[in-house]
């Protein structure tokens, strides 16, 4: 697990005991992002929360590398390199859009996870890292589709000990 925010230079406040209530109650956002423009779609949801609440944003991605069970036989075939592009360039377009929440003045950090099992990966790192709320996309799949892929959201939900909010596509958006 890799946190690719830069040290924060500003000092920690004294917490008082009526800080939560001053402050709202969610506190920190969890919106697992992962690289299509469909699981962006949590992010104003997420912004619109994190304003009300003066909570923080941490865009969760988790990185599978393709063919990860075969890696040792990738690196010996020189595909390691292209593995290593393909993490640099999702972790800059995380960065990016980092960035645009911090210009909208949202307290915003990116959390880049490796590993296989999505959804077990979110789970761990929501119960583990004192969440409050996770916003996030479900693909829409019905039928034969989600029995065959399962449903990331689904499982998520089922996983965690805090609210889960999931924004779901129209019909004419479903994949």
């Amino acid at each position: 697990m890799t946190d690719i925010t830069p040290p924060s230079d500003e000092s920690s406040a004294e917490v008082s005991s009526t800080s939560h209530t001053q402050h709202g109650r969610y506190r920190k956002i969890v919106v697992p992002i992962d690289g299509s423009g469909w699981s962006e779609r949590a992010v104003p949801h997420a912004v619109d929360i994190a304003r009300n609440n003066s909570a923080e944003i941490i865009l969760l991605h988790v990185f599978r590398p393709p063919a990860s069970e075969y890696a040792d036989q990738l690196a010996l075939a020189g595909q390691d390199v292209q593995i290593d592009r393909m993490r640099e360039e999702i972790k800059q377009y995380l960065m990016g859009l980092r960035g645009q929440l911090r210009n909208q003045n949202v307290e915003c950090r990116v959390q880049f996870i490796e590993g296989v099992g999505a959804a077990s990966l979110i789970c761990d790192y929501v119960n583990d890292e004192g969440v409050d709320l996770v916003v996030m996309t479900s693909h829409g799949r019905t039928g034969l589709s989600r029995f065959i892929f399962g449903s990331i959201a689904e499982k998520v939900l089922q996983g965690v000990n805090v609210p889960v909010l999931i924004i779901r596509p129209g019909k004419d958006e479903r994949g």
